[in-house]
């Protein structure tokens, strides 16, 4: 079920965009929402969801696989941080695009789907393409969509995401993936276990262990 957080316990988030270049006094959101140790490292200043359409009155997880939620982000790109911009380039490097997209959709389960802030978001599918290059100090919008939600318990712990980044008219990059949400314990067991030469465990057969709660 979309249900918006952002006025709860995270301060500010939810306040009117403000799209413009993050070169000086940037806004971020919350380190915690994108799983980050250092305010430096996140690259969204702002998330919102925008209305979806009704669902005729279905139970939200009823209707959770054939619904489309969709949102909007404002994104940071911090010219200074040593991993993204190591090199003097005046264009937007594409793992700061694929980091970003992994921030918008970490925080767009803590706010809008109500799943806690230790469960971890595993990528396990992706597909970008890169239609042209971007310029670090214009502002950049990313227009997201979460669909294919499957709820285990009445919890959210999967779901497909397709994000659009443009800057003004132009569509800069299209990012599609599939996310899984992990429990700490859950995440521990796939890490000692990736080094299985012969069975190492799926995220994506993980996952459907049941809820996080």
């Amino acid at each position: 079920m979309l249900v918006d957080h952002s006025a709860a316990g995270f301060n500010g988030t939810n306040r009117e965009p403000q799209v413009s270049s993050c070169r000086s006094a940037p806004t971020r959101l919350d380190k915690r929402l994108v799983h980050k140790s250092h305010d430096e490292s996140v690259l969204v200043s702002h998330i919102e969801a925008v209305p979806p359409p009704a669902t005729g009155g279905r139970n939200a997880e009823d209707a959770a696989s054939d619904r489309t939620d969709h949102f909007r982000a404002v994104l940071c790109i911090n010219r200074d941080h040593p991993l993204f911009f190591d090199r003097d380039y005046g264009h937007v490097h594409a793992i700061c695009f694929m980091e970003a997209t992994q921030q918008t959709t970490m925080a767009m389960a803590h706010l809008f789907y109500g799943v806690p802030l230790h469960v971890e978001c595993v990528l396990t599918e992706c597909s970008a393409q890169f239609r042209s290059m971007a310029s670090i100090d214009d502002p950049l919008i990313a227009e997201q969509t979460a669909s294919g939600h499957v709820y285990r318990r009445g919890r959210l712990v999967r779901m497909q995401t397709e994000v659009v980044i443009r800057q003004g008219n132009l569509e800069r990059v299209r990012i599609t993936g599939t996310m899984v949400l992990l429990k700490k314990d859950q995440l521990r067991y796939l890490e000692q276990r990736a080094a299985d030469p012969v069975d190492p465990p799926n995220p994506g057969v993980i996952q459907q262990t049941g809820s996080y709660s």
